[in-house]
């Protein structure tokens, strides 16, 4: 467990310093500095962005995590890595052409209740794109065990770019569209970021050659696309579905519950970092043993963390409302039921790399698929 621990710890510190800019951003410079109904539309934008971004993906961050460690030699490692990079821009060009073809079309649908949502419907389309070349090269590091910098990437750099932003917004260095179009910047930025530091830990030699299990590499991906698809469902379109029913503002108050209820997920979320990789090792290797002392203390070490903060948040979450504007009060409950909800994954531990890693994957897309037609 030691590299498990020291890397979970470093990842613990930058998620919750990522979390103090956050809700420094989310519950005061936000609420403030941009009007409620265009935090709303940042909101949707990057919501909506993230149910796009598995489909563009195609799964390879996950299909990176479960293979790469199953080649013994570099010459395989190289052949899979080469030949998975650039599956995802088989569906991101497609996309690319009939969404700028059809731009005028899916403006109009997506803007029935907000008009202002039609001019930047092409940034859910950037930031998907983006986002998932960020998670591939994230991937790529995670199997080389080294998860600490892209998570400082995806937990602390958006944040403090937000912080930032806001700032200049305040100060009208900045308009509130220009915010919006330096942050999608901000998020290739990172991509390029994380692209670079991937290829020094690994650099593999490109080939055309394929992996002799390629048509298996596939079907995993296929798999996962779809699951992973009805797990981003899950948890955005929650966000997506509201500007459709109500106005942007309400998406703005609901965010804000969101995000404090999801605060006591950060440790499961650092050390699955680490854990997905050990995991699938450790699977490619038949250690049965050690995935299952993997699971119990990852499952009793969350439960007992995450249930601290779930007391701490809960009990005094009336108090926390009081600093925020009255409009924002009516979330307690939202905050209850997210942080009930992430309270029990981290009681399940690293089960879902158990399964995702294991012969069994192909259990978690009906259960995906249910679960989003539930929400």
């Amino acid at each position: 467990m030691g590299i498990i621990f020291k890397q979970s710890l470093k990842n613990t510190f930058f998620i919750y310093l990522g979390f103090a800019f956050g809700g420094i951003n989310t519950l005061f410079l936000y609420t403030r500095f941009l009007e409620d109904e265009y935090y709303g539309l940042v909101t949707y934008l990057l919501s909506t962005s993230n149910l796009l971004m598995p489909l563009i993906a195609l799964g390879i961050h996950h299909t990176i995590i479960k293979f790469f460690s199953s080649y013994l030699t570099k010459v395989e490692k190289d052949r899979f890595l080469t030949s998975v990079l650039f599956l995802p821009f088989l569906i991101a060009m497609p996309i690319a052409y009939f969404g700028n073809y059809f731009y005028q079309e899916i403006g109009d649908y997506l803007s029935v209740k907000n008009p202002i949502i039609k001019e930047y419907t092409y940034i859910i389309f950037l930031v998907a794109l983006s986002t998932s070349y960020f998670e591939i090269f994230y991937a790529w590091a995670k199997v080389q065990f080294q998860s600490v910098f892209g998570n400082i990437l995806k937990e602390l750099y958006n944040r403090v770019v937000v912080m930032i932003l806001l700032f200049l917004v305040y100060f009208s260095f900045i308009s509130k569209t220009e915010f919006i179009y330096y942050l999608t910047g901000a998020y290739f930025i990172r991509m390029f970021i994380m692209m670079f530091y991937a290829l020094k830990l690994y650099m593999p030699k490109f080939t055309l050659s394929k992996p002799d299990n390629f048509k298996e590499v596939i079907r995993f991906s296929g798999y996962i696309i779809l699951a992973g698809s009805a797990g981003a469902i899950i948890l955005d379109i929650d966000k997506y579905m509201i500007p459709g029913k109500e106005s942007l503002v309400k998406a703005a108050y609901y965010s804000v519950a969101v995000f404090i209820g999801s605060f006591i997920e950060a440790p499961s979320r650092a050390m699955l970092n680490i854990l997905q990789p050990l995991t699938s090792k450790t699977l490619n290797e038949d250690n049965h043993e050690e995935v299952a002392s993997l699971y119990k203390k990852s499952s009793i070490n969350l439960l007992l963390i995450s249930g601290l903060f779930f007391l701490l948040i809960n009990a005094n979450i009336k108090q926390l409302y009081k600093l925020l504007p009255e409009e924002y009060a009516g979330g307690v409950f939202v905050v209850f039921m997210i942080s009930s909800l992430k309270l029990y994954n981290g009681f399940l531990g690293n089960n879902g790399a158990i399964i995702n890693n294991s012969k069994f994957y192909k259990i978690t897309l009906p259960i995906s698929i249910s679960m989003a037609l539930s929400v």
